[in-house]
């Protein structure tokens, strides 16, 4: 794809899933210059510069694949499903490989994500109330 192409696919993708708070572009071709172009327009761009090759980085994601820790949504309700399984089932002889480098890298992302607890707000030590009945369980 040239220049003006991605940058209107990234437009395109953006507006289609607005809750995707990152978007990460490869440091490779015209990623630089797509990050320019639409940094004052979309948020979350964030510039990531691959380490390996694409099998080195599949193979670090696919144990979490392997184990059935990955859900895809049913062919029905989202057509992309097939290609990407077939690509997936293809890897790396055939003849596309762009869908499991993007998941390769997205699962090495996701993965290097650290669960947090859920905050617990801070309860206060009293709740004044005119009538002087404590409610502070209320809350």
């Amino acid at each position: 794809m040239d220049l003006p192409a991605t940058v209107l696919a990234v437009r395109r993708l953006s507006a289609r899933w607005p809750e995707a708070l990152l978007k990460l572009v490869e440091d490779k071709a015209n990623g630089p210059a797509v990050i320019q172009s639409l940094r004052h327009e979309i948020a979350g761009l964030v510039e990531v510069n691959p380490q390996g090759g694409k099998v080195s980085r599949a193979a670090g994601a696919s144990p979490q694949l392997e184990s059935g820790n990955w859900y895809l949504p049913h062919p029905m309700l989202a057509p992309w499903v097939e290609e990407f399984l077939g690509e997936c089932s293809a890897f790396p002889a055939g003849a596309h490989d762009d869908q499991v480098d993007a998941w390769s890298q997205g699962a090495k992302r996701l993965l290097q994500v650290k669960s947090r607890p859920p905050a617990v707000p801070e309860r206060p030590s009293y709740v004044y109330r005119s009538d002087g009945i404590d409610r502070s369980w209320m809350i």
